[in-house]
């Protein structure tokens, strides 16, 4: 038995002990705040938890999942001559090649997730009043102290007893999958074991803060989540928290990627000062945070199930980070102000105003290579293709380095009811809930294919920059260099509870809906690279322009002869963004039997089904739901289109308390 599985079996039998506890404490009812929130398992169908002991709340959610690929992962390799004694040195030229790595065939298994969520809510209003007395001598009112405690515990088997492409290393030493550069092969064992140090298991204080109000002020302070903005599933204003795709990948909900950061969170309560005034139940919040949270740290790692296409472990690239420090000068912020404000014959609304600065989950990349010599005109020669002589691991034919710059993001959000009175004419028996936002994204992280292609940059006149002591990283190298841009965002959404009594009688239909565009200012052009005669037979063309820090394929250089298919040709951003969500959901039998239909389309060819049905019987849970995911070709935009070949079925069974 390996020390990770026991550590697991220790946390399930720790959660057996807590169970226990619990049962023999008797005398609670348990909470029946439950329900659908507006989320689909892409997200989470997620319910309040947690009993009251006096003062204290105690809750707990454990579940243990499995998925089953229903697919063969991608795996397109072409050779430039029919292989000839493969296996053996000298391997086949390669032409073109895409893949996921590593390699897995439908019918494996590519998760066994066990999760566990104990949280501590302990109010000291009591203790600090009637006991210790503390609170009476200040001279303002404080109520309602309480601090919470939160534990995590995670750990996925897949990489103990699953399938060989998860559990071992063997496809790491495969020559065609991973090729070597220079003499030089991937080291399996660094690469192997950053991967179970990230990947396999996890126990952690999640949340732990304080909170308590003081007259008009609200303070929260400590290890925390915050999520502003009127958006599920996917975000806009809700940029604040850091998002972890590291372990699990992109398919478990929302809330359990979602990263707590260290933060001061303050609100106060606006008074409306004079009865006139049309804005009421108006508060100002505002937060100050000091942590270096990012979602590259630590990020998917190679040889995980969700690693994204064509990202294998490299012999050929070097892979920094540079993690911003937790200090003052790297500290996050911002305010916002919501109110509730009159809206004529549809009576009123809910209004938000924020201005804040965060770090973006997807990274600033740029890549450096050798530079060589600096000629007359200032131009690096005799350098790439020739691997970095100089730096912290040679010989490497590139670095890349990831970083996150501050992106600052001002924005709207709003919300209201349309009444019956007005929708009942078209045959709607609820209320429609329409929630939008509106914000500008300043300084996000951009690419090009020309400034993060080296085949490009290095032959360019004046493309690639020469660096002297090379920012920390290697001297003399040069850069095609970074970009950040500006872009608006937008998103309108709606909820409605819907009755059909044909599929239904006595409960409605939920429905939440909504629609995303993007919109990036001073976008590059795109444009053909190189002239098309210089290309192969049946290999792409590459464009530059907006693309994604993602490799779509690998072609062999067409302006650069005898090289392997080394060259990534980065996936298409595209300049105006449209995407969709939709969810649909009921319930049978007092809310035992939960069917959901979820659908996620991006307008560029890319689409998510995920239909999914939940048998509930408190505190037991039994899910079971298939993932659907497809697009013709992977393509920027929402990214959905970027795990097209991990289509799979979940089996899930959860307890919750």
């Amino acid at each position: 038995m390996t020390r990770r599985l026991r550590s697991a079996m220790r946390i399930a039998l720790s959660a057996a002990v807590v169970l226990g506890m619990v049962a023999s404490a008797g005398g609670a009812e348990p909470d029946t705040d439950s329900g659908l929130d507006r989320v689909i398992n892409v997200e989470e169908l997620s319910s309040s938890f947690g009993q009251y002991y006096g003062d204290v709340r105690l809750g707990m959610r454990a579940y243990t999942a499995a998925r089953i690929g229903s697919e063969n992962t991608d795996h397109s390799i072409i050779f430039s001559n029919p292989p000839v004694n493969v296996g053996s040195p000298p391997q086949p030229q390669q032409q073109f090649r895409s893949l996921t790595f590593p390699l897995s065939a439908a019918g494996h298994m590519r998760q066994n997730r066990f999760f566990l969520e104990v949280e501590w809510r302990h109010n000291l209003d009591r203790l600090l009043k009637d006991r210790l007395h503390v609170t009476d001598a200040l001279p303002f009112t404080v109520r309602n102290v309480k601090y919470n405690l939160t534990f995590r515990g995670e750990y996925d088997g897949v990489y103990d007893y699953g399938p060989a492409e998860y559990r071992t290393a063997y496809q790491y030493y495969n020559r065609t999958l991973v090729f070597p550069f220079s003499g030089k092969f991937v080291d399996v064992l660094d690469s192997r074991q950053t991967l179970r140090n990230t990947a396999v298991f996890r126990a952690r204080l999640f949340q732990a803060f304080i909170e308590m109000d003081a007259g008009p002020f609200w303070f929260r302070f400590g290890r925390q989540i915050l999520a502003w903005g009127e958006t599920d599933v996917f975000r806009l204003m809700d940029n604040i928290n850091p998002v972890d795709n590291s372990f699990g990948g992109f398919l478990i909900p929302l809330d359990e990627r979602r990263v707590p950061i260290d933060m001061l969170r303050a609100s106060y309560k606006v008074p409306r000062f004079f009865d006139a005034n049309p804005f009421h139940e108006m508060y100002l919040e505002g937060y100050a945070a000091i942590d270096n949270a990012t979602a590259i740290n630590p990020g998917i790692p190679n040889g995980s199930p969700w690693q994204l296409p064509n990202l294998q472990p490299s012999s050929t690239t070097l892979n920094l980070k540079r993690i911003p420090a937790a200090n003052f000068e790297h500290t996050r912020g911002g305010v916002q102000l919501k109110f509730n404000a009159p809206m004529g014959p549809i009576g009123e609304g809910t209004f938000g105003i924020a201005h804040y600065y965060t770090y973006l989950d997807v990274p600033a990349v740029q890549t450096f290579v050798r530079c060589g010599v600096i000629g007359p005109s200032g131009n690096c020669q005799g350098g790439f293709p020739l691997s970095i002589n100089r730096g912290p691991d040679p010989p490497y034919l590139a670095i890349s380095l990831q970083k996150v710059p501050t992106v600052q993001i001002t924005g709207a959000s709003g919300t209201f009811a349309i009444p019956s009175d007005y929708v009942r004419y078209i045959g709607l028996s609820g209320e429609p809930i329409i929630r939008t936002e509106l914000a500008y994204f300043k300084n996000e992280p951009r690419f090009t294919q020309g400034d993060l292609d080296p085949f490009i940059y290095y032959t360019t006149p004046g493309g690639c920059k020469p660096l002297k002591n090379g920012n920390g990283i290697a001297n003399d190298i040069c850069t095609g260099g970074a970009r950040t841009g500006d872009s608006w965002n937008f998103v309108l959404g709606m909820d409605l509870n819907q009755f059909i009594r044909a599929l239904n009688p006595n409960q409605s239909f939920f429905f939440t809906t909504q629609f995303f565009y993007k919109h990036l200012n001073g976008a590059a052009k795109r444009r053909p690279v190189f002239n098309s005669g210089l290309y192969k037979k049946g290999q792409p063309h590459i464009f530059d322009g907006e693309v994604l820090p993602v490799p779509g394929n690998y072609i062999s250089p067409p302006n650069i002869p005898f090289q392997q298919a080394s060259e990534p040709n980065f996936i298409h951003q595209p300049v105006d963004q449209f995407f969709q969500t939709l969810a649909i959901f009921t319930q049978y039998y007092s809310g035992q039997v939960l069917p959901v239909l979820g659908i996620l389309y991006d307008w560029g060819g890319a689409v998510v089904v995920q239909p999914q049905i939940t048998f509930s019987r408190d505190p037991f849970r039994f899910t079971m739901s298939y993932s659907y995911l497809y697009a013709n070709e992977l393509k920027g935009g929402s990214g959905i289109s970027l795990l097209r070949d991990r289509d799979n079925v979940l089996f899930q069974f959860e307890y919750v308390l």
